[in-house]
């Protein structure tokens, strides 16, 4: 509930803030002024009505609210960003130029909006486009014939997401050849009631060493049962704070659920992950996955040859990459510390606004081979 309000009280700060500096700049009325206050309070408040909207409404018009809905969450944040780069800006040339006249507000307004236009349309592009495979190749002694896993995560199906980027992705992973397959959380969004067909596309999915699956903070929102179900259904095993050896090798998965119903999030998910790694095998070649990148420093040092993570997005929308950073100490890519090394892509879907902005989708392919180290 306090994150919902802060949210909230957020989103409607940065449609007021930019709507003060719209009406300065285009010198609107001041009975316009007030009545766009009120439209701003109708659009901060327009995600809850969203997830407020009955499942018995037909499905291509919750689509349609839903996509207006979030696509205008990404066109005020870069408006809203922009005007606050300007307003900084003013503050910094004032002293020295003087107040800038009304003609260079209003061309500073249009400039604005043509750029928020242009980043929106390519981001639907990027978001919409075709899935990368990015390969990382890595060796071991512990493995005796070439391994290859697929790992994706963060495709948040659900109102938003086509049947066709599903089905793209099984052709896709299914092309890779994998010996496992990995989810690593978020697979779900929202109205888990109507993915029953993504279920069971995703079922087709084979791997000969199987196919595993940790839960993210929206399988919790969505309802975490109901995500169980959905990922029986899909045929992948679902490890909640447990491991498994994969039976008839020496390599073992350990799954870590994410900390969404904890308080302090990311002390228990480290302590979970102590917890799960404190009496590993080093003879096995472990795999820890889990939906946020934290913890990495405590399985290296408790023996984990491979991590692999999501949940960041590579911050989706430029430049929010930097503010994910203030969280998260390893956002994107991979990072190797002493023999171990962690991968976190930038999903294969996105959240809210449906776009991405230098933030293409991807899934990952691990290939590791046998001899010499990680």
């Amino acid at each position: 509930m306090l994150f919902i309000l802060t949210f909230l009280l957020v989103y409607l700060g940065m449609h007021c803030f930019t709507w003060v500096r719209f009406s300065g700049q285009f010198g609107f009325s001041s009975r316009v002024r007030r009545g766009g206050f009120l439209l701003c309070l109708l659009l901060a408040l327009s995600p809850v009505a969203a997830h407020l909207v009955p499942l018995s409404w037909p499905e291509p018009v919750v689509y349609v609210i839903w996509q207006a809905v979030f696509t205008w969450l990404g066109v005020i944040f870069y408006l809203f960003l922009l005007q606050l780069a300007l307003f900084l800006l003013e503050l910094i040339i004032w002293p020295v130029m003087g107040k800038t006249g009304p003609g260079f507000s209003r061309r500073a307004a249009f400039a604005i909006i043509t750029i928020t236009i242009i980043t929106v349309g390519w981001g639907f592009m990027e978001a919409a486009g075709p899935v990368r495979v990015t390969e990382y190749e890595m060796s071991s002694p512990k493995i005796d014939n070439e391994l290859r896993v697929a790992f994706f995560s963060d495709t948040h199906l659900g109102v938003q997401k086509s049947m066709q980027r599903v089905k793209d992705l099984k052709r896709l992973v299914q092309a890779q050849d994998p010996d496992l397959i990995i989810l690593g959380g978020d697979i779900l969004n929202d109205h888990l009631e109507w993915l029953q067909e993504e279920a069971r596309i995703m079922e087709g999915m084979q791997a000969d060493l199987g196919k595993y699956a940790v839960l993210g903070n929206h399988e919790f929102y969505a309802g975490a049962q109901g995500s169980r179900e959905f990922f029986a259904r899909a045929g992948f095993s679902l490890l909640e704070d447990e491991t498994e050896k994969i039976s008839g090798t020496n390599i073992k998965i350990i799954g870590v659920s994410d900390p969404a119903p904890y308080r302090k999030f990311r002390q228990h998910q480290e302590n979970v992950t102590r917890q799960l790694t404190s009496s590993l095998d080093p003879d096995n070649y472990n795999i820890l996955v889990s939906h946020r990148p934290w913890g990495f420093e405590i399985a290296q040092e408790a023996g984990v040859d491979l991590q692999l993570a999501g949940h960041t997005h590579k911050g989706q929308i430029f430049p929010f990459r930097f503010f994910v950073r203030l969280k998260y100490d390893h956002v994107y890519g991979l990072r190797r510390l002493k023999g171990s090394s962690l991968i976190v892509p930038s999903g294969a879907g996105s959240w809210g606004p449906p776009i991405r902005v230098l933030a293409p989708p991807e899934i990952v392919l691990v290939k590791i081979s046998p001899g010499g180290i990680n």
